[in-house]
C-alpha cells in the first residue's frame, strides 16, 4: 500500500497533507495552505507541492535539521532516519478562495 505526504513550503512554515493516495495528499495540503491567508496571498496562486511516498515511516517532519530535509520513524526499526526517496514536484493552482472575515 503507499503513503503520500504532499508538502507545500511557505514562509518559515508549510502546509501539508497525507494520504495512500497522491492526489488526496495533494488536495488536503493545498485545502490546509488556505490557513496561511492571514499573512500570504494563498488565493489563484500557482504553488510548488513536494511529495514523497513515505511507505513504511510514521512521525514524518520536513526541515534542514538534522542533516535531511525528510525525516521519519522507520516503522520495521523503531528508529528515527532520513528517508532518501525521490521527491516528485507538481505545480498546482490554489482555489480563487474568497477572503475569511476578520473576527
Amino acid at each position: 500500500m503507499t503513503d503520500y505526504i504532499a508538502i507545500i513550503t511557505i514562509g518559515g512554515g508549510s502546509s501539508w497533507g497525507r494520504a495512500p493516495v497522491k492526489e488526496v495528499a495533494i488536495e488536503q495540503a493545498i485545502k490546509s495552505l488556505r490557513d496561511w491567508e492571514t499573512l500570504f496571498e494563498v488565493a489563484n496562486v500557482e504553488v510548488p507541492i513536494n511529495v514523497v511516498d513515505v511507505e513504511g515511516y510514521n512521525h514524518c517532519s520536513w526541515g534542514s535539521y538534522s542533516g535531511g530535509w525528510l525525516r521519519g520513524t522507520n516503522e520495521a526499526t523503531g528508529e528515527e532516519e532520513i528517508i532518501a526517496r525521490p521527491i516528485e514536484v507538481i505545480r498546482r493552482t490554489t482555489p480563487n478562495w474568497r477572503k475569511r472575515r476578520k473576527a
